[in-house]
């Protein structure tokens, strides 16, 4: 006969303590989303919430330094769809095209720089400091999404633009709830 081991009150309270933890960041993202989605028009709420679900801290900090590196990826992978787009066409596109894919990838790159910066700067309190990173990132789409539309072109970066200027949005929107 096979006999059940009781559990231990320690391991009880503790399987409880992860429970509510992991509820409270889910709350977190949610009620957070929820809040900068009512006083800003720029945050979609069901698109913060997909976006900052899996990457969730425990704290409202936590939460706007990882929304900060979760755009500066995205500001990675747009600089990459954009050296792509020159790739792929090379042989038809113009000058103009070129340039303004180029601009593109210089105002990617920087984005991806101040975006990882603004996330340590969230960590370490420097609230301000991040928040100046934070709206230099928010330009950079709509810059690059500017040239093209200035030169009359359809742009071949838009919905990177647009990813990352709503992640970028969303970053800036939680830290300047943390001043």
């Amino acid at each position: 006969m096979i006999r059940m081991m009781r559990p231990q009150p320690y391991f009880r309270s503790l399987f409880l303590l992860l429970c509510l933890l992991r509820r409270a960041s889910s709350d977190l993202v949610g009620d957070s989303c929820g809040q900068i989605a009512a006083g800003d028009p720029n945050v979609d709420y069901a698109f913060c919430v997909a976006s900052l679900r899996p990457s969730a801290g425990a704290t409202a900090r936590d939460l706007a330094a990882a929304a900060a590196r979760l755009a500066a990826a995205n500001a990675t992978r747009a600089d990459a769809a954009a050296a792509a787009a020159m790739r792929g066409r090379a042989e038809k596109m113009g000058r103009y095209e070129r340039s303004c894919l180029e601009s593109c990838r210089e105002l990617f790159a920087g984005a991806a720089e101040d975006l990882a910066e603004a996330a340590g700067m969230v960590e370490g309190g420097r609230f301000a400091d991040a928040g100046v990173r934070l709206s230099a990132a928010v330009d950079a789409p709509v810059t690059c999404e500017e040239g093209f539309r200035e030169g009359g072109i359809a742009s071949p970066l838009a919905a990177e633009d647009g990813d990352l200027f709503r992640l970028a949005v969303i970053a800036l929107a939680i830290n300047a709830r943390l001043k």
